[in-house]
């Protein structure tokens, strides 16, 4: 079985082994990774690992346009690309979005087995927030080990993301979800998380989200580790944005839209240790760490997001909103 997974990346690199090693273990055997405008080396690893056989990295197709919606353009190019319609399923995962399959030993096989008539699933996701962790890659632990409290389930609207099967004939495959035609919205059977058929309505628009109803978290879902710690956040707000908006200068911070991201995204209400390291996980990334040159790549790009952090603490606009996102009450609270 051939899962495909379509991924940007921008300056990920102390965390791209960890994603490839989780995506290997339950079974996104067909990664391609598209960069642009790499600062931290995230390009140099992911080309080793494209020399070692684990993944594809290419460019994005943004960097020839001369106002480049990176997000977008990839979206746009990879459905030209004939072997996505080639494979068992297709998805659209980013690099702090993490799938996980709560049904036999966690694989997608299994997922398929457990959803043998279904031609898509949506995978709701968990928002985790930076669960009050300062600097970037304490003590040098996993994501996954990290960050172990979350926004609830039952409330709200969740994001989604999907499976699809290569097959089907979708109009194309999106971000959030494929885009289905209106003839084959009564026959395609589109499923949540819990294996639940989701309405005709729902599925004859693209759709980014769910109301937390229909949603479902029984058989498969998504950890989003969106902000991680908060240098790490500032990493982020330094990085720009996937979509930069026409004439807005991606290095300009703009505070006010910095604090309405956190405060979206930094969600520590529920702790969830279910989305710990699978088991061998870190023996995967250690195996992967055995090839001297990834090593080496792997460890010059931890080493440049911790000098980068210091160096943005030392800018006003990067300190004030350090120190906002520190003071917030909910942080101050729950850090007690």
């Amino acid at each position: 079985m051939r899962v495909t997974s379509i991924t940007p990346m921008k300056n990920e690199g102390p965390y791209i082994l960890e994603w490839v090693a989780h995506n290997r273990a339950i079974g996104i055997n067909d990664m391609h990774v598209f960069t642009n405008d790499c600062t931290d080396g995230t390009d140099l690893i992911l080309e080793r690992l494209d020399e070692m056989g684990l993944l594809r990295h290419l460019p994005n197709p943004s960097l020839m346009k001369p106002n480049p919606r990176h997000h977008i353009a990839l979206i746009h190019y990879a459905n030209h690309m004939a072997r996505l319609r080639r494979s068992d399923w297709v998805t659209n995962l980013d690099a702090d979005e993490f799938l996980r399959v709560n049904t036999g030993k966690g694989t997608i096989q299994d997922l398929a087995d457990a959803l043998p008539e279904a031609d898509c699933i949506s995978l709701s996701l968990h928002t985790f927030g930076c669960g009050w962790e300062e600097e970037i890659a304490p003590g040098g632990k996993l994501v996954t080990e990290t960050f172990t409290h979350r926004g609830p389930s039952d409330s709200g609207r969740n994001p989604v993301k999907y499976l699809a099967s290569g097959s089907f004939p979708w109009v194309k495959f999106g971000n959030n979800a494929p885009v289905v035609a209106p003839e084959d919205v009564a026959r395609v059977n589109w499923v949540n998380g819990s294996g639940t058929q989701l309405s005709r309505e729902r599925v004859a628009e693209p759709f980014k989200g769910m109301p937390a109803r229909e949603s479902g978290f029984d058989l498969v879902e998504v950890a989003h580790y969106t902000i991680r710690s908060y240098q790490g956040f500032l990493l982020q707000r330094d990085r720009g944005s996937a979509n930069p908006v026409k004439g807005q200068p991606e290095a300009e911070l703009d505070l006010e839209e910095a604090l309405k991201y956190w405060r979206r995204f930094n969600k520590n209400d529920v702790k969830d240790e279910s989305f710990a390291a699978l088991p061998g996980l870190r023996d995967a990334v250690e195996e992967l760490l055995k090839d001297a040159e990834l090593r080496s790549l792997h460890e010059a790009a931890l080493a440049w997001h911790r000098n980068r952090a210091q160096e943005l603490l030392q800018k006003p606009d990067y300190r004030e909103l350090h120190d906002t996102i520190r003071g917030l009450p909910e942080d101050t609270r729950a850090r007690a």
